[in-house]
């Protein structure tokens, strides 16, 4: 079952329309206008905004289950939004935010007030998690502990994620968008596989898949050249000051760092497909990750800002109109668990794993049938025309790395950006060889509430939907 929804419109000024018409007239007397009209500069506005949300009060992380409450903050939490807007002011809007996982419940009621205030649509907006261990809960589904969650604060954010749409929608501004790329090789697997069920966790494996790339988007104003925003995508998790205090750990020092080189502008940080990648360096023999600590963070974010730099240096590629914007969930089939394991996970002592084994062991008490499959999120964004556009896909949950290394080549000869943690956590999305090897992310489904573990199957309908929906005219259908 698959509902798609389109956020392509058209709209063409008078003036723009005599142009076009005048160009199939005249012919080819004025193909050279008509290309420099399509690839202007100023066919896109850009505008940029932050809000801080710090807590005022002792607030508890999510991140590794720290059952702590912190006052110190080593640095702030933002939400952020980077809005664009072509020609025919089709829009296209991306927030991120400081926070592990945003519920798609959170997710939901954010885009409804952003669109009832600032009149962007749902499929329009993409929510993105930095995913930083450092932050509080947004719903009642992520606290180790239902007192950790603060109703208030997480009203204050979803107040402040819809606002700060509003002010980068107000800052829109003719601009030059620019994609460059560069590398930074902060990120390492946490994954060792010696035989399918026999997996080491949490630990670096310097010969495992990473995704090194660092893939940024620049905005200089087209009116005086000075770097208006930068959005930076890169893949891994941010848990370098675990159990220290709040904060957004790497992402938060790399956006301190180009900030403090380019003031005035606004550095937004969108965490890429990184569910088995960990930004942290390893101890010297490689046998586990170095001590968490905020000179680490710094140390690791001021490395990716060094890779940013190298690249806002480089002869970036323009990034031009229409913007075409596309949204679509689609089922992925779930294994079958059995009536015994909800029943073994209920008297557990363990908020997460306790709650999954009594909600299904009630659904069936009551003889409900029970999910096959699970929704799960994919959205695209594609700018310009022609066979070489910048597409965008944005996926839901713990996305592996390995699906934004297929994604990029299923989409060439696009330039693609892919990224994770998008629209909600539905939970890990593992690979079909991770899923069938086993280990800690394949089996983390209990806690994000899933009936069952997802399928092998599952990785190739996440990638086919996802590409089909990213071309020209993508739809994603049954």
């Amino acid at each position: 079952m698959v509902k798609s929804q389109s956020c392509n419109f058209l709209n063409v000024s008078l003036p723009w329309l005599f142009f076009l018409v005048s160009a199939i007239l005249l012919g080819p007397a004025l193909d050279g206008a008509v290309w420099s009209a399509e690839a202007s500069p100023e066919d896109l506005k850009a505008g940029a905004a932050v809000r801080l949300v710090n807590p005022t009060k002792p607030a508890a992380t999510i991140g590794h289950r720290v059952m702590r409450l912190f006052t110190y903050r080593y640095n702030d939490l933002r939400v952020q939004a980077f809005a664009l807007e072509d020609r025919g002011r089709k829009r296209a809007v991306w927030l991120a935010v400081d926070f592990c996982v945003i519920h798609r419940s959170v997710v939901d009621r954010i885009k409804r007030e952003i669109q009832k205030q600032h009149g962007v649509e749902p499929g329009a907006v993409c929510v993105n998690a930095s995913h930083t261990h450092s932050a509080p809960p947004l719903s009642t589904f992520e606290p180790a502990v239902p007192e950790h969650f603060d109703p208030e604060y997480a009203d204050f954010v979803v107040r402040q994620s819809v606002a700060v749409v509003g002010d980068a929608l107000a800052r829109l501004a003719p601009a030059r968008l620019q994609y460059s790329e560069d590398t930074c090789r902060i990120a390492t697997n946490r994954r060792t596989v010696y035989a399918p069920g026999r997996v080491r966790d949490h630990c670096p494996n310097p010969k495992g898949i990473t995704d090194p790339g660092v893939q940024i988007l620049a905005a200089r104003s087209a009116a005086d050249g000075r770097l208006l925003a930068v959005v930076v995508k890169y893949a891994g998790h941010p848990v370098n000051v675990v159990d220290i205090g709040l904060g957004a750990d790497y992402p938060g020092f790399m956006r301190q760092a180009i900030e403090e080189r380019h003031p005035g502008s606004v550095a937004v940080f969108l965490q890429g497909c990184g569910g088995d990648l960990v930004a942290r360096r390893p101890n010297a023999d490689m046998t586990a990750y170095a001590k968490a600590s905020v000179e680490m963070a710094e140390a690791l974010g001021r490395e990716l800002a060094g890779a940013v730099e190298r690249g806002l240096a480089k002869d970036g590629t323009p990034v031009t109109g229409p913007i075409r914007s596309e949204y679509a969930e689609i089922s992925l089939p779930v294994d079958k668990v059995s009536a015994e394991e909800y029943k073994q996970a209920a008297a557990r002592n363990d908020h997460f794993t306790d709650v999954w084994g009594k909600t299904y062991s009630e659904k069936l008490a009551r003889g409900e049938k029970l999910p096959e499959t699970w929704p799960y999120r994919i959205q695209t964004f594609r700018f310009g025309k022609g066979d070489s556009p910048l597409v965008v896909v944005a996926l839901d949950g713990e996305v592996f790395c390995e699906y934004g290394l297929n994604l990029n080549r299923m989409l060439r000869p696009a330039r693609s950006i892919v990224l994770g943690y998008s629209n909600g956590s539905v939970s890990y999305l593992p690979t079909a060889q991770a899923i069938r090897d086993g280990g800690y992310e394949p089996n983390t489904f209990r806690w994000y509430g899933l009936p069952g573990p997802y399928k092998p199957e599952d990785e190739s309908l996440v990638l086919d939907a996802a590409a089909r929906l990213a071309r020209p005219r993508g739809r994603v259908t049954p």
